[in-house]
């Protein structure tokens, strides 16, 4: 079954109605996720600078933790590296009385992503067939007309992702 659906000028054929629904549910959530991105990357780390404000030493949080003081102190610094492993935030998010909130946040919409990587391979694949006409001198003109009508004919979303 072919689907057409139309993002600003550009249609999209072969569509999988099921990821087109996991995109949308996830864009949903976009305009609530999106502003994490704002969120400052503290200087000591979130776990850090929690105990801190709470005025926690970090013997206190170790007890909590059920971990010496020394585990404390490498797992803040892990924190800062980037090396903390997520079990480990969860345990330290439980011992300072806070919720880990694990997310990855779309830089744009993933219709928009998809959007855009559909133009990309049809771009793609339109130059190297004109190339081969500017050869044989049967160049045309590349247009979004052009771009739109080779997108519903022969992108497959299934493709879109094959070379990386």
């Amino acid at each position: 079954m072919t689907i057409y659906v139309r993002w600003s000028t550009i249609w999209m054929t072969k569509m999988t109605p099921g990821l087109r629904s996991a995109r949308l549910a996830v864009d949903r959530l976009y305009k609530t996720t999106s502003p994490l991105r704002q969120l400052p990357r503290l200087q000591y780390g979130w776990i850090a600078t929690v105990r801190a404000a709470l005025g926690m030493t970090q013997d206190a949080f170790g007890k909590r933790l059920k971990a010496p003081k020394q585990r404390v102190s490498q797992l803040e610094q892990r924190e800062r590296s980037g090396d903390i492993k997520l079990s480990q935030l969860r345990d330290a998010a439980d011992a300072l009385n806070c919720d880990l909130i694990y997310a990855l946040v779309p830089r744009e919409p993933l219709e928009a992503t998809v959007q855009r990587r559909a133009r990309e391979v049809a771009l793609r694949e339109i130059a190297a067939v004109e190339r081969t006409m500017q050869l044989e001198d049967q160049a045309t003109s590349i247009d979004e007309d052009r771009v739109r009508d080779y997108i519903a004919r022969h992108v497959d979303e299934k493709d879109l992702w094959r070379d990386g």
